[in-house]
């Protein structure tokens, strides 16, 4: 499902939902209005609202767990915020001036191969997050709002404050979380700084807690998974030519790849790259081997590059060009039909140009200049063997942790790692977000106070305090605005 595909069926699905519930509520449909008024929902354009009162104990229970601790926490968290409040407008200026590179200049093969430069970037389903992932972006989402809002009334109700009710609001499919609290302008500013802070300090926390998960997951799925044994085969996209009969199957155990050992994720990589960019090698195989498999049909040129001596309705055969040895030459067809499957288990070693076979005959595969022939080994299983672009071979999903036994499903760690970096974007990705001085969110409110609280022995107005706080505000929005033009002008980019 592409980027236009789920905007579409999102929209439909809001269309028919307010439809239904501006029918019901025009006829009084006693039913549905006890159901909302129940249940908190409420139903508005492309978006749909749950509020509740029912959390208010549980969240005061929850706040008196111990209180000195709780004090500490909030106030460490305020400073923490404070000082992230430059680096996140510094990072934000530098993510729009890298994201108008990225618009404005042309693609080259050196940049291509630097675009590892960290860098704040807008992410869309179906256009630079995969559709698959789409329940694993809700989610996190989900949980980094939700993190974010607890930790403001966690706060709040620490400095005696009254939590009036909390919620729940999906904005097309974005969730958001929210807290109505009493107008806390009258706390002294430590106070607020403390409950305006905790939001953004408790996704600081979440975003952490998470990064360390993915660091320490391998000792923790020790007794179950094994890691260093090879990678397993989680998705195989139908675009590559390893799917199908006789190709990988998800939950294939891959131990090799060419002439490269896999034992985790990074030497996968490490091979891919190395496939991709390696000159292709050739098969010593003995002259008798050769003479007694040869089964060329007739040699005739495919197109100006690749020669064909098998028959094409063939699929095991391929046709290999003989490349004479000049310390021992023979007298051999130039072109032989042999299996290919046979060759690889007769091979004595691989060849190329400048190190030519011992005591056999270097026999090179005639396949097209951009193709190459694979060998993929799998572990309790034969080889696969891909012939075509390697760029397909890109289109595997695969994970490190080898389940130890069949009880235990390959895809668990996978999730958990997928989740955790969704958690580390989102949540890492609001609390930088969120502290920049700007209308409607925390940092417009922190900066507010840090200002009135250090310009007030220097600025005797308070309206020139005000004043100061929202230039910097108008400052911070500014720098917002452009950075989200840019980010969803670089994702039209993308789409176009």
């Amino acid at each position: 499902m592409d980027f236009f595909a789920l905007l579409t069926f999102i929209i439909i699905f809001y269309i028919v939902l307010l439809f239904l519930d501006v029918t019901f509520k025009s006829c009084s449909h006693y039913p549905y209005l006890t159901f909302l008024q129940k249940t908190g929902l409420s139903v508005g354009p492309f978006q749909l609202r749950w509020y509740t009162t029912l959390l208010n104990r549980l969240i005061l229970k929850m706040s008196f767990w111990n209180p000195k601790f709780q004090t500490n926490w909030f106030t460490f968290g305020s400073w923490v915020t404070i000082c992230l409040i430059v680096p996140s407008v510094c990072l934000v200026i530098v993510s729009s001036a890298q994201l108008c590179k990225k618009i404005f200049t042309e693609p080259t093969n050196e940049s291509t191969m630097n675009q590892q430069e960290m860098y704040l970037e807008p992410v869309v389903p179906g256009v630079n997050l995969p559709t698959s992932d789409l329940s694993y972006y809700v989610l996190a989402l989900m949980f980094s709002t939700i993190f974010h809002e607890l930790g403001h009334a966690l706060a709040a109700i620490r400095e005696d404050m009254h939590i009036d009710g909390v919620g729940l609001m999906f904005i097309l499919i974005l969730p958001v979380a929210y807290v109505h609290l009493e107008d806390i302008t009258s706390l002294p500013s430590s106070k607020q700084l403390r409950i305006m802070s905790a939001g953004v300090w408790h996704n600081i926390v979440q975003a952490i807690t998470a990064y360390l998960v993915l660091l320490l997951l391998p000792y923790m799925l020790f007794p179950f998974f094994t890691i260093g044994s090879g990678v397993v085969t989680t998705n195989i996209n139908q675009k590559s030519g390893v799917n199908g009969q006789g190709g990988l199957v998800i939950g294939d155990v891959i131990t090799k790849l060419g002439n490269c050992d896999v034992s985790d994720f990074k030497s996968w990589l490490d091979c891919l790259n190395r496939t991709m960019t390696s000159v292709d090698s050739g098969f010593c195989l003995s002259p008798e081997f050769v003479q007694h498999h040869d089964e060329t049909k007739s040699v005739h040129y495919v197109d100006e590059n690749v020669i064909n001596c098998c028959d094409p309705n063939s699929k095991t055969n391929l046709c290999f060009e003989y490349i004479e040895s000049l310390s021992n030459p023979q007298e051999l067809p130039n072109h032989s039909c042999l299996n290919v499957r046979k060759v690889i288990e007769r091979s004595t070693s691989l060849c190329d140009a400048d190190n030519q076979c011992s005591s056999a005959h270097c026999y090179y595969p005639a396949i097209h200049k951009n193709h190459k022939l694979v060998v993929i080994e799998r572990q309790n299983k034969n080889e696969v063997l891909f012939l075509g672009p390697p760029i397909e071979l890109h289109y595997i999903s695969v994970t490190q942790y080898v389940p130890k036994t069949d009880y235990f499903f390959y895809n668990i760690p996978e999730s958990i790692e997928k989740f955790c970096k969704y958690l580390i974007m989102f949540a890492g990705g609001l609390a930088i977000i969120n502290v920049i001085p700007c209308f409607y969110f925390d940092g417009e409110k922190i900066s507010r106070v840090l200002v009135n609280t250090m310009l007030k022995d220097h600025v005797e107005h308070l309206s020139v305090r005000l004043a100061i706080s929202i230039c910097l505000t108008i400052f911070g929005s500014l720098i917002l605005i452009i950075y989200t033009i840019l980010g969803f002008w670089s994702l039209l980019t993308i789409i176009n």
